[in-house]
């Protein structure tokens, strides 16, 4: 004789028994409390509490906003692109101060980091006077018009 399985194992009966008794307890709980709330406030203060990144998708978007793979990798794109400019800055600032120990870890990261993508640029634009180096202002700008065009293409 085969003993007929049951519809639901205990853990599922279980977790089951919690979500419908959770239910009915919100749903006497909303009752009670319908009279005295009107459904405006009720509303308003679930949008307060709940906050904005879950009710995203009710926000209209731009005109030309695209939701493709290519746009996200754009906008993630762009981002890198902003974090990286940030760190140019900091290693460009650096480097007016001749005693930093560029050999120590944090500094020898940063150094590491910038340094290939500068050295493009000084190899083009050589130091005026021998002393000052304005080709962070080229990179700068190739990073500038990069992260634009990123943008654009994400139509924001």
């Amino acid at each position: 004789m085969v003993t007929p399985t049951p519809l639901l194992a205990d853990s599922t009966r279980t977790v089951s028994t919690i979500f419908s008794l959770s239910g009915l307890f919100i749903k006497s709980l909303i009752q009670n409390l319908a009279p005295t709330l009107n459904k405006s406030s009720l509303h308003c203060n679930i949008v307060r509490t709940v906050g904005p990144a879950f009710f995203a998708r009710m926000r209209e978007r731009p005109s030309g906003y695209l939701n493709t793979p290519l746009t996200v990798v754009a906008a993630g794109l762009a981002k890198w692109l902003d974090i990286y400019s940030g760190v140019l800055l900091v290693r460009v600032l650096l480097s007016w101060f001749p005693n930093i120990p560029w050999d120590r870890q944090p500094l020898s990261a940063i150094r590491d980091l910038c340094d290939p993508y500068l050295n493009l640029f000084r190899n083009i634009i050589p130091p005026v006077f021998d002393t000052l180096d304005v080709s962070p202002l080229l990179a700068f700008a190739v990073l500038g018009t990069l992260g634009s065009i990123l943008n654009n293409s994400r139509g924001m």
